[in-house]
């Protein structure tokens, strides 16, 4: 079956922003958790260095981020080429369920800070 080359540039110029979008959150997560690490430095129990874990978990997220990003990249490549292409669900519900954490943890940070 023939396909019309201009829609298929589309498709993978589509592809293409969509793992930019998932990389550019990714950059902007490890940043943050950088920026969290060197400028909070107060932690709401002396033993316990919930800045240290809330940074590390931010920009591990960040991390996790880019690579579920080039792995839908290349996995919608891959089906692009082949004319199959099926919408993306397991990366989707982990990156929510992740950012879900994140943002409990973060709001649970903020509270032991202005509690202590």
């Amino acid at each position: 079956m023939d396909t019309d080359p201009d829609s298929r540039a589309r498709t993978h110029l589509a592809n293409e922003r969509t793992f930019l979008a998932w990389f550019r959150t990714g950059v902007t997560l490890i940043a943050l958790g950088l920026a969290a690490a060197q400028f909070l430095t107060r932690n709401a129990d002396p033993g316990v260095p919930l800045v240290r874990i809330l940074s590390t978990l931010v920009i591990g997220t960040g991390a996790a981020a880019v690579v579920i990003g080039l792995y839908r990249y290349r996995s919608g490549r891959r089906q692009i080429d082949q004319l199959g292409f099926l919408p993306a669900w397991t990366s989707i519900t982990v990156a929510a369920g992740a950012g879900l954490v994140l943002a409990v943890l973060g709001v649970t940070f903020v509270w032991l800070l202005r509690s202590g």
